[in-house]
């Protein structure tokens, strides 16, 4: 089974991650004030063949269409739900996926207006998207291998996704007590975030187990600064920090130590506070889930 399918499931509902897809493609459709017939046929071969969408009865697609339309058209254009989007896409895999769904649409007719830059440029900003990133994935895209560059990232971050969890580890032992029941804690946190579902649940859980074993009696700013030589990339350092964020929400409970770790990651890491800002926010679209309480 493709990372793809283990990320969506077959339901479809308001809150169905497709939806959001769906509503980037019509966004950008519209960015210029012209549908044409290409970006229609590109919508379509979309729908029909992307194997997210291709489980899908034909009732089922029209009504994760209606739902986008209908919230580009309350919000008075696509402009004015790139937040949503983005907000509604938490999986860093979701974002650039819809990035590069928009970009087939906007390249689909051969010309890229003023209009449809300036959305390409404000979903990037929306979904955090460094520029090195946006540009492999438009590259992709202009030489009808998008979708793959995805997949070939998705690879780098499973690659990456132990390194995470050890951040996130490191989180869950900044105030200073760790239990064998946060092991649980952990697991049903990382079970929510999308991302993950790059491991098979055996490769998540000796994961889960190999970075609490490491963090034991480690030095928590030394082990941070040692993980920042490993996840060298912007964006990488950016959805890490999100995970670490989602540890320290889960249990509904501030600690200043915890607190003080995030600041020495955001140290660490090279982030400005409005990115930590930015970071916090979208932790806190993650379902809380007591650390050490039952599995979802």
């Amino acid at each position: 089974m493709s990372f793809l399918r283990k990320m969506f499931g077959g339901g479809v509902d308001e809150t169905d991650p497709r939806r959001f897809l769906i509503e980037t493609m019509l966004a950008a459709m519209g960015a210029d004030g012209d549908i044409t017939e290409d970006e229609l046929a590109t919508l379509d071969r979309t729908l029909a063949e992307n194997e997210l969408f291709r489980e899908l009865t034909s009732d089922a697609r029209g009504r994760l269409i209606d739902i986008a339309a209908d919230a580009i058209g309350d919000a008075g254009g696509g402009m004015a739900r790139l937040e949503a989007i983005a907000n509604g896409l938490n999986g860093r895999m979701h974002q650039q996926l819809a990035y590069a769904m928009a970009c087939e649409i906007c390249v689909a007719d051969g010309q890229l207006p003023e209009s449809e830059i300036r959305f390409l440029d404000g979903l990037q900003a929306a979904l955090r998207l460094d520029d090195e990133t946006a540009k492999d994935i438009f590259d992709g895209v202009r030489s009808d291998s998008g979708l793959q560059t995805v997949e070939e990232r998705a690879e780098h971050m499973r690659e990456l996704m132990p390194r995470f969890v050890d951040c996130m580890a490191l989180m869950a032992a900044a105030d200073g007590e760790i239990h064998d029941e946060e092991l649980v804690g952990v697991r049903a946190v990382l079970g929510s975030i999308p991302d993950m579902a790059v491991l098979s649940s055996d490769e998540l859980n000796d994961a889960i187990v190999a970075a609490f074993e490491r963090v034991g009696d480690v030095d928590l700013p030394e082990a941070i600064a040692e993980a920042a030589k490993v996840i060298s990339n912007p964006t990488d350092r950016y959805w890490t920090t999100v995970y670490m964020m989602i540890i320290c929400l889960a249990d509904g409970k501030a600690d200043w130590r915890e607190v003080a770790f995030l600041g020495t990651t955001r140290d660490a890491f090279g982030l400005d506070d409005e990115l930590m800002d930015h970071a916090m926010r979208a932790a806190s679209h993650f379902p809380a889930t007591e650390l050490g309480g039952p599995l979802p």
